[in-house]
């Protein structure tokens, strides 16, 4: 009996979609999802020809409906503690991947699902998506990251009501609070729109595209003299590399840009 993959990967040039395919589930984390999930994202982010990864839900139900409560239930702390901890660092993983991850999220993204959006680069919202924390009203508490960065991305007193409330955010809210940089798409059209993005990101050199990201991770919570002098070595390095030469010399030329793939430039 063949048995269903629970992560789908439909690769296409550079941009790369993951799908979480558990729909009847509505796309639960379970653990066998989430190390699927990391290994598929690994794997695509090692390759050389991969610029982008956009991750979403099979179905328009739900991006992911969250953790997979049958696995946590009656588990003792430290097998809970194990089990949680392992899922924070796929959303470690994912947040720290050298390429960038856009969340295409169509309908509900709970508890976990939110978490991953939360881990993502960024995220493009369907109009029907909503997005909320409802651990507390279980008697838990989100674990994959959650209580760090919503507060992060919206402020304490936000987050902090979310999380108590278990209120969700509709499409707009989100876009609003700025969860999203994107105004919210209709459902049938999420993977296009989010495709265009991707490709657009996919032309820019992609050691700058792996540099910003760096720049931006490393530096949110250092002290702005370190974060800036961080910024200049970076800087420093595009501008005297291979690539900034090329986006230089085809600025001044009038014509489209040829980045090569990371490891291709060096003959591997």
């Amino acid at each position: 009996m063949t048995v269903e993959s629970v992560v789908v990967v439909d690769e296409t040039g550079p941009v790369s979609v993951v799908r979480l395919n558990r729909p009847r589930a509505h796309n639960a984390l379970s653990s066998r999802v989430l190390a699927e999930l990391d290994t598929t994202i690994s794997d695509l982010a090692a390759r050389p020809a991969t610029r982008v990864i956009v991750v979403t839900g099979t179905g328009q139900k739900a991006f992911s409906a969250g953790a997979d409560l049958d696995e946590l239930a009656g588990l003792r702390t430290e097998s809970a503690h194990d089990l949680l901890s392992a899922g924070q660092r796929v959303m470690r993983r994912i947040e720290e991947c050298p390429v960038p991850i856009i969340a295409a999220v169509n309908g509900l993204a709970l508890g976990g699902g939110f978490e991953l959006i939360l881990a993502a680069t960024f995220p493009v919202l369907a109009r029907n998506a909503t997005l909320g924390l409802p651990e507390a009203g279980l008697g838990l508490i989100p674990g994959y990251g959650g209580t760090q960065r919503l507060a992060r991305r919206v402020g304490a007193t936000v987050a902090t009501h979310l999380m108590l409330t278990g209120s969700r955010l509709t499409a707009d809210r989100a876009y609003h609070l700025g969860l999203t940089p994107v105004e919210p798409v209709e459902p049938d059209a999420l993977l296009s729109a989010t495709r265009v993005i991707a490709e657009q990101i996919a032309t820019r050199g992609p050691r700058a595209v792996r540099a910003i990201l760096a720049a931006c991770r490393l530096g949110a919570d250092a002290p702005l003299p370190v974060a800036l002098a961080l910024e200049s070595a970076l800087a420093g390095i595009a501008t005297a590399g291979h690539e900034g030469g090329e986006g230089v010399a085809a600025f001044r030329e009038k014509r489209p840009a040829q980045f090569a793939d990371i490891e291709r430039e060096h003959g591997r």
